[in-house]
């Protein structure tokens, strides 16, 4: 690949793994190449990826890539700019048409797109394939395999969220899906389940997030399989660790695989870009098949276009990741788009997990997460 002369030199600000950083950093002579547009990304910590507010650095960046569930926070403090007012209809149809599930709608906000998809992600399951044959089909599969032992769950605050908002979802009743915040007789369902489980799994799990989780199964320890958790591609490449993983549809009441909380990162252009065009340039190619289903997944990326999801080599090098989990992230349920979210879903994971850890419940966390959404939710 021959590259051109550097035009424009952009930063960008991105998460610390190989998912989230390297294969951005190797994409990056691929934007030299054809636009002549070089990025300097930074990472910061997971746990900074999902709490720090975007207001904080968006100043230091002119790409930055983000959680869609900070979006209406991040244009409300006017941090953001619209793809609309710099790219095409017609490329935006494009990855609309291109998206795996919801991703590309999970950006939209005030009718406008506020990041496009770069990576695809939502809870699933995932196994040791020299262990088993395939992933729990049900929530009751699940617990035989919790009574043998050989089950792992992730529920640090976060997570236990997830699995939270996935199971209401999954019941019927997502959060904010009609005009109660959630439906008291399914929540509680859902945390009877999950209290269930805490009794399946390994204590340590109360602090584990899907990276810890994948690490532990990928070892040589008595675990077969994990549940809830987000799918990493990086588990299922050869080499990547010593034991290869299978990813698979998540556990339901029903085995249709809906309902897993939808996850992923867009790349946003910063509104205190100086070179805005530079900047879309970059996003929107990023974005797109050509890079997402080559370099980019190649590298350790996790694409959010459809088109290296389906793409033989790019299941082929991850153990058929994306074809495995494709049904799951096809009805996926997408967080809600309101200005507060960050802080309504931080508050729910705190109420939670105390129950989780003390592995029974209070009998007040139903009404004190319908509390939260009144409190913190800025309804448009």
């Amino acid at each position: 690949m021959s590259l051109r002369p550097v035009e424009h030199k952009l930063t960008g600000m991105t998460w610390e793994h190989v998912r989230g950083h390297g294969c951005l950093v190797a994409s990056d002579p691929f934007l030299q190449s054809h636009l002549g547009i070089t990025v300097d990304w930074t990472a910061r910590s997971l746990l900074a990826f999902g709490d720090q507010k975007i207001e904080e650095f968006y100043q230091d960046f002119d790409l930055m890539v983000i959680d869609y569930p900070h979006v209406p926070d991040a244009v409300a403090a006017g941090t953001l700019l619209p793809f609309e007012d710099f790219v095409s209809a017609a490329d935006l149809d494009q990855l609309a048409q291109e998206s795996v599930g919801g991703s590309h709608h999970s950006y939209l906000f005030r009718n406008k797109h506020w990041a496009l998809a770069l990576d695809a992600a939502s809870q699933v399951s995932a196994y040791r394939p020299d262990r088993a044959d395939s992933a729990p089909l049900t929530w009751n599969d699940a617990k035989e395999i919790g009574k043998a032992g050989k089950l792992l769950w992730p529920y640090k605050p976060v997570d236990a969220f997830s699995t939270f908002a996935t199971l209401c979802a999954q019941l019927g009743a997502p959060l904010a899906g009609s005009k109660n915040f959630i439906d008291n007789q399914i929540a509680a369902q859902a945390l009877d389940l999950m209290i269930e489980f805490t009794h399946l799994v390994p204590d340590f799990c109360a602090t584990f997030n899907p990276i810890d989780t994948a690490e532990a199964l990928a070892e040589d320890g008595p675990f077969t399989h994990a549940v809830a958790l987000y799918g990493y591609t990086n588990y299922g490449r050869v080499g990547f660790r010593k034991n290869l993983l299978s990813y698979d549809d998540i556990p339901s009441f029903d085995g249709q695989a809906s309902g897993a909380c939808l996850g992923g990162t867009g790349i946003a252009v910063s509104s205190a870009t100086k070179n805005p065009e530079a900047a879309f340039k970059a996003a929107l190619t990023l974005a797109k098949g050509d890079v997402q289903s080559t370099v980019y997944t190649k590298a350790g990326g996790q694409p959010g276009n459809l088109r290296a999801w389906k793409s033989r080599e790019c299941n082929e090098i991850t153990n058929y990741f994306f074809r495995n989990t494709l049904r799951t992230l096809e009805r996926a349920w997408i967080r809600p788009h309101v200005i507060g979210w960050p802080d309504i879903q931080m508050e729910i994971s705190k109420i939670i997990h105390p129950s989780l850890v003390a592995k029974k419940l209070t009998g007040k966390e139903v009404s004190l997460i319908a509390d939260l959404y009144d409190r913190y939710a800025v309804i448009e």
